[in-house]
Parts: structure tokens; sequence; C-alpha cells
């Protein structure tokens, strides 16, 4: 049996580059969510859920510490302990200061319950060297997107 497509995504939060200027934090930060609809799906065959982002962030030149370490992680539900189907990190370096990096990244949830029939995925975004919020800022684009597959 050929895989149909169910349903597809984008949470769309700074389209241009340089469009925003957020601070990170050491707490995860929601910057994407969408709700998939995938009621049309097999049961008792496995959904496939791919998923895609870029966020450009940037270190500020007074940053404090000499780098800063970025988590990105996608979670299969809207909070930040649901369970995770990818994490992705960054390192930003003094030799980066003042100029914006781009992370991207691509991964996917395989065998998904298809449950009631909806599906929640959300990406948040932490620094995990726990410095000062001003060091890394999120300074856009940021897009995320998802698309489900079953059988």
């Amino acid at each position: 049996m050929a895989p149909i497509f169910l349903d597809g995504r984008t949470s769309q939060n700074a389209s241009i580059a340089n469009s925003i200027n957020v601070p990170t934090t050491a707490a995860y930060a929601l910057w994407g969510q969408v709700g998939l609809n995938v009621s049309a799906a097999n049961p008792s065959l496995p959904i496939r859920v791919q998923f895609s982002g870029t966020i450009d962030l940037k270190l500020n030149p007074a940053h404090v510490l000499p780098s800063n370490t970025v988590e990105v992680k996608v979670v299969r539900g809207s909070v930040s302990t649901d369970p995770v189907v990818f994490t992705a990190v960054k390192t930003l370096t003094a030799d980066q200061a003042n100029k914006s990096e781009l992370l991207t990244f691509v991964g996917s949830d395989y065998n998904v319950p298809k449950g009631n029939g909806s599906l929640i995925y959300t990406v948040f975004v932490r620094n995990i060297t726990g410095s000062n919020e001003s060091d890394v800022r999120r300074v856009g684009p940021e897009s995320f997107n998802v698309l489900a597959i079953g059988n």
C-alpha cells in the first residue's frame, strides 16, 4: 500500500532575518507548535511524522561567558516534559559575537500512535549554558514544519 498524506502544517514565528530580538533563557521557551489531523490514518499501520526547522541565533558582543550552548528540543505534545522526539545543540563562541548563526534541523518520528486523531508537535529552545539571558538572542528567521504520512 502506498503512503498517504495525512496533514502538514507550518509554525512561522519570524520570516525575515533580524526581525526579532528575543533573549534565550535557561528554561525551555516555546518557539513553534503545530497540530496535525491524522484521523484518516489506519490505526493498525504506522504513522510517520517528518519535521524540519530553522532558528537564527546571535551571540551578544558583550557576552558574559566565552561560549554558550543552545539546545533545540522537539516533543510530541505541547509541554517540554512531553515525549522528546529530537534534540540538537549549537555552541556559539566569542569569535562569532554579533554574527547570526543558523541552526537548521530535519528529523522524524516513526510509528506514532493515532490516538484520538490529533497530534501536536512543539519545538522549544533554551540556553543550556545557563548564562546571562542577554548572551544569546533569537533574531529570526524561525520556522517549524511538520508533515504526517500514513498508509
